[in-house]
């Protein structure tokens, strides 16, 4: 009755889908929206070469965390969806993200067997005009796909940064510094975990992660891995 009423929704187009249990409408269904390999090892860019297994840029300039694991190309229908989750409080979008995730990468993730999912976090401030955090919802449905659980306040958020999308790969790393702290008495009670999986939904320089990943270098993790629901395909 309630899908009568209420038929559902294309989390890319945001147009209604007429065929019975379908997660895309036919069109949707026939975009490849999907990372394939080749992918920089470490910032799981796609890379259009097999012959290497770090893009330059990685090379150049090496991650302090391990590796991160994309789903999606960061390009339309993907960019206007996961706008449309944050701003316009679209967050049943993120089923279909999580279901493949799932489906895609739950091998490669549970391979990682991290001790804890950490989503990126967001300033109080914008939190409360948002009332939600994208990352804190794809990290709880990575975190039931690993098994592990998720921990929503070991890091935080310090400083109300200006929003990444308007600046340059410089600034963006510039506007992150310092950004977020850990939390070491969320940490310990986590069981001062060393392995920790930070979710996000779209990577794009990696400034953002970075900073996370130093916050929790700081409390004491050992390794960290990245996983995000899109990853851009230019290089800063």
């Amino acid at each position: 009755m309630l899908s009568f009423l209420y038929p559902p929704v294309c989390p890319l187009c945001q147009k209604e889908i007429l065929e019975k249990g379908q997660r895309r409408c036919e069109r949707c269904r026939k975009k490849d929206i999907f990372i394939h390999e080749p992918v920089c090892y470490s910032c799981g860019k796609p890379l259009d070469s097999d012959e290497e297994e770090y893009c330059r840029d990685c090379r150049e300039h090496p991650k302090d965390f391990i590796r991160n694991i994309g789903l999606c190309v960061y390009q339309e229908p993907v960019k206007s969806s996961l706008a449309a989750i944050k701003y316009k409080n679209r967050r049943e979008y993120a089923d279909f993200y999580i279901g493949e995730m799932k489906r895609l990468r739950g091998r490669q993730l549970g391979e990682l067997h991290p001790d804890v999912v950490v989503p990126v976090p967001m300033h109080k401030s914008k939190y409360r005009k948002r009332g939600f955090n994208q990352a804190e919802i794809f990290a709880d449905g990575i975190a039931e796909i690993i098994g592990c659980p998720s921990e929503h306040k070991m890091v935080k958020r310090i400083h109300d940064t200006k929003p990444q999308k308007n600046l340059d790969p410089r600034q963006r790393k510039r506007n992150l510094s310092h950004a977020f702290a850990g939390v070491e008495k969320i940490y310990r009670k986590a069981g001062s975990p060393k392995r920790v999986l930070i979710v996000d939904d779209i990577y794009t320089t990696g400034a953002t992660v970075q900073g996370v990943t130093k916050a929790l270098q700081r409390l004491g993790v050992l390794e960290v891995y990245v996983c995000c629901i899109a990853v851009g395909k230019g290089f800063s």
